[in-house]
């Protein structure tokens, strides 16, 4: 999927994904590599169709419209979380990385 999307995950994600795959973890919805039928969003479907220009990589929806994801340069994903908001495409810091966003956002804690 990397090499079809052109993009290096960070290496956090990329072996969460090795190991769990997609789907929910707990209050969070992690977009599958690949969806179980054509109806369900999966990396390639939502990045190729909502990030076109290839400058943010989402991996779970908000449930807004919104998406948490890593911000991208020059091919390669940040090590940071962050949020895009679908109003405005502005990028917001969400987590200093994938596993703190998936404690945070997916078990709640803190909250």
């Amino acid at each position: 999927m990397e090499e079809a999307l052109r993009v290096q995950l960070p290496f956090a994600y990329r072996e969460f994904l090795k190991r769990h795959g997609g789907g929910m973890f707990l209050f969070l919805d992690l977009l599958p590599v690949v969806a179980s039928d054509d109806q369900e969003d999966d990396l390639r479907k939502v990045n190729v169709a909502e990030f076109k220009n290839g400058d943010f990589f989402a991996v779970a929806p908000v449930g807004t419209g919104d998406w948490w994801g890593f911000s991208v340069i020059e091919g390669r994903c940040a090590d940071q979380v962050d949020f895009w908001g679908h109003e405005d495409g502005q990028v917001q810091f969400a987590a200093i990385g994938f596993l703190e966003f998936l404690a945070r956002e997916g078990l709640r804690l803190g909250r």
